[in-house]
């Protein structure tokens, strides 16, 4: 049996769109509806982390043409409103953004999958790094997880992408791309730096709003 490429291109798709909707479920459901409803003040935190996402997701830098990347901050929307709604955050921008023309419905599972779905579990991941630590330095939560924390998130999604793209990608796109590896620099800055300031700011005036801050831990260390 022989498939031709448009052929494969649709197995492919509807491939990464199943695994895009069965993580999408498992998300749904782990996400802690009750406690976002609850409080009015996190519902709008919400909203307006959406709206910023599509205001800077709307901003993309071409590396190579067919490839462009934006600002992530899903190390924020997931350190602020849990592994779950960052998920279901970033495929509400992405799909929004397709639906006005600024993303494409074709691409929409990979773009979900490196945009949201990698860092954010990266992320998760490394909250859970923290965790282990005896630590009870504030400054471990904000900077280790909101600056360097991003950096290493956003440089294994980055090294996760070009190994994805080692299989799927022209050999001739791929050496394209790789001539052009300077550019994870200002994007490994710009995370780090919008995240950073971010987590730092609404953990430091409003940490009731941040899901995975414990203040037991961090504020109240001499108790």
């Amino acid at each position: 049996m022989q498939f031709s490429p448009q052929q494969v291109a649709m197995l492919s798709f509807g491939f990464w769109s199943s695994l895009m909707g069965l993580l999408l479920l498992v998300a749904l459901w782990r996400a802690p509806w009750r406690a976002v409803l609850a409080v009015p003040a996190r519902q709008h935190a919400l909203l307006g982390s959406l709206v910023l996402l599509c205001l800077l997701w709307s901003f993309q830098f071409e590396v190579i043409p067919g490839l462009q990347f934006h600002p992530l901050l899903m190390t924020t929307m997931t350190l602020v409103f849990g592994w779950s709604f960052a998920l279901i955050g970033g495929a509400a921008v992405l799909a929004l953004l397709a639906l006005v023309g600024n993303g494409q419905w074709q691409t929409l599972p990979w773009d979900w999958l490196f945009s949201a779905w990698v860092p954010a579990t990266l992320a998760y991941g490394l909250l859970r790094v923290i965790d282990w630590f005896p630590t009870r330095n504030l400054f471990v939560y904000i900077l280790g997880l909101g600056f360097f924390g991003t950096l290493v998130a956003t440089l294994l999604t980055c090294l996760l992408l070009l190994g994805f793209f080692w299989g799927f990608m022209p050999q001739k796109e791929l050496l394209a791309l790789w001539d052009k590896n300077a550019f994870v620099v200002p994007l490994l800055y710009s995370e780090g730096f919008m995240n950073g300031m971010l987590v730092t700011s609404v953990t430091v005036f409003f940490p009731d709003l941040v899901k995975t801050f414990d203040d037991q831990r961090f504020l109240k260390s001499d108790s």
